[in-house]
């Protein structure tokens, strides 16, 4: 890969041998490199396989962002990609720069925007909450500033939105309030207050996540063959009637169909979660 352009001290646009665009992030890559050059590939951390209007967009903010602030935000970025150990799609990069130059921006103008959803990210993605606590640290000792808490939950929306196939904003919003009332219909249903700090809730938190994004990406479990589902049912009559609660409640919210095999796995968590 040739270096095209150096875009701060750790990341670099590269082409490769197809002439296709991708930006290189790796620590101090400006020091290492330089335009024209064959990229030194002992120096790469992550490669970013950008769309070429992702390319665009990307390069089009940086011309756009305030100069003093750049480099910062770039790194903010950089450590919030480092920092994760999930695999993110190629847009994070570009959405999460464009949201901190805005964040910045209603920072200056006094305007602080409530984040509803803080507790339920929280909640339910306390990783990615704990990343972006780090980022805003970062931030407001690099540019001594104070961004709210409310910021910390809208870059932990941008590391969970990352991780899907889709890129879709709105699905990340409505996902962690499916998963709040999915719990809260278990609760109801059980009269009972989980207990959070099991390792049966855990686990049944991440089944949940991963049952919604195969929901919002039309990859849903149905194997056909369910032979035990009979006698699940037998067995776990109250689980499975609260898995068809979940189930409708689902269907009603989204215009999708949950197979029956997703209901027996919904129905095998719930059962450990409420034991």
């Amino acid at each position: 890969m040739i270096v095209k352009k150096i875009l701060n001290n750790n990341l670099i646009l590269v082409v490769d041998e197809n002439e296709k665009e991708h930006i290189v992030m790796g620590r101090g890559l400006r020091f290492s490199n330089t335009v024209g050059k064959e990229l030194v590939d002992s120096d790469i951390e992550k490669v970013y396989v950008l769309k070429e209007e992702n390319t665009k967009n990307y390069l089009e903010l940086l011309k756009e962002a305030p100069k003093e602030y750049v480099e910062i935000l770039q790194e903010a970025v950089r450590l919030a990609g480092e920092w994760s150990d999930k695999q993110l799609n190629e847009q994070f990069i570009v959405t999460l720069f464009d949201h901190l130059i805005f964040a910045l921006e209603r920072y200056h103008n006094h305007i602080v925007l409530q984040n509803r959803m803080l507790w339920e990210i929280k909640q339910f993605y306390p990783k990615e909450y704990k990343i972006s606590k780090k980022v805003l640290s970062f931030l407001n000792e690099k540019l001594s500033i104070e961004l709210p808490d409310e910021e910390a939950g809208n870059i932990a929306f941008h590391l969970v939105n990352a991780q899907s196939d889709q890129n879709d904003m709105g699905n990340t919003i409505l996902g962690i309030k499916m998963q709040k009332n999915i719990f809260n219909i278990i609760q109801v249903t059980f009269q009972k207050k989980l207990d959070e700090d099991s390792i049966d809730y855990a686990r049944m938190v991440i089944h949940i996540q991963f049952f919604l994004q195969r929901v919002f990406e039309d990859k849903l479990l149905d194997s056909q063959e369910l032979d035990v589902f009979d006698h699940i049912k037998e067995k776990l009559p109250k689980e499975i009637g609260c898995a068809r609660q979940i189930k409708r409640y689902i269907e009603s919210t989204i215009d999708k169909t949950i197979s029956e095999e997703e209901v027996l796995y919904l129905a095998l968590h719930i059962s450990r979660v409420v034991a």
